[in-house]
């Protein structure tokens, strides 16, 4: 059987919602699949149940195990080292998708040829159906929309990528640092040439409490924020396109920031009034001219919180 998606699953002490996630996956409509959980040296019950999900699909699913915990970036880049599909989609392990996300995602992308697919969300958080990209990006991507989708970022679970350009183009996640999706899609998307939309939302995000977006809510946020802005500045200037894309560049920097700020602004983060100058001194270090990034600036047009945070 010819594997035309492969799901790659980090999984870490999964085991509230894993077999949950797994059934959802091995019910798809599209059945020449392949599942990839790559179980990251869990100490709960997730090996039991890896074991239990492999026996039920022992000619689709394949466990790997790792001696240590190296964290979902390196945990996706060996699963994509097994990856046979034609595309590639990144699942989490507490998620839950419907039944013909990954048919829908493919059709797409085969009808076009996309060297990515996008589908919308449904996020448990905020209660609603999320979209990130309108129909109107789907095609050969322009400057203007490149530009459009970097500033988006969006999520690796709401799309398919063609195998041949991540491995054609040398991508990998790197390793132990926090948001390290977001530096893996920034440069997926400085190579990507064309993308497919399917106006549906097919995936549900849970609110997991140990996600980053959370974590930005207390005072270690202003650490992991760092450890995340020094990495990927260093990744993006070694990319071919950085002066051309500097500014989007920097406004993804300014946006990991400002979300401390505005849960600080709102009351409900731990950050302290003190550590507003430590935010403002921190995005000076990374982005010295920020509140004069033309995309930031014209956000904070309408966006009280934002231009007040630029006045910093």
């Amino acid at each position: 059987m010819s594997c035309k998606v492969s799901v790659i699953i980090p999984v870490y002490n999964a085991k509230k919602y894993l077999k949950e996630t797994a059934e959802a996956l091995l019910s798809q409509s599209l059945k020449e699949m392949e599942f990839i959980f790559v179980d990251d040296c869990s100490t709960d019950n997730s090996a039991n149940i890896l074991y239990e999900i492999e026996k039920a699909d022992p000619e689709r699913v394949m466990i790997i195990r790792l001696n240590e915990n190296q964290g979902p970036g390196m945990a996706r880049n060996i699963g994509i080292q097994y990856a046979s599909g034609e595309y590639i989609g990144f699942t989490d392990s507490d998620d839950l998708i419907k039944k013909d996300i990954y048919e829908k995602l493919y059709k797409k992308a085969i009808l076009g040829n996309y060297d990515i697919v996008e589908c919308g969300y449904y996020s448990e958080r905020k209660k609603s159906e999320m979209m990130l990209w309108s129909s109107e990006l789907e095609g050969e991507i322009t400057l203007e929309n490149r530009v459009k989708i970097m500033m988006s970022c969006g999520f690796l679970w709401s799309k398919i990528i063609k195998r041949d350009l991540i491995i054609n183009s040398n991508l990998e996640f790197i390793g132990r640092i926090p948001l390290e999706d977001v530096d893996f899609l920034t440069r997926l998307y400085l190579r990507a040439q064309s993308i497919g939309i399917v106006n549906e939302c097919l995936y549900y995000y849970r609110n997991n409490e140990d996600s980053f977006s959370n974590k930005k809510k207390n005072k270690s946020s202003i650490a992991v924020s760092s450890i995340f802005s020094e990495k990927y500045i260093e990744n993006m200037k070694k990319e071919p396109l950085y002066d051309i894309f500097k500014p989007v560049i920097e406004y993804v920097i300014i946006g990991v920031w400002f979300d401390i700020y505005k849960n600080y602004i709102k009351g409900n983060s731990s950050v302290d009034k003190k550590d507003v100058k430590v935010i403002q001194n921190k995005l000076k270090q990374y982005v010295p001219d920020f509140h004069q990034n033309i995309f930031f600036v014209e956000k904070a047009k309408k966006d009280e919180i934002k231009s007040e945070f630029i006045k910093l």
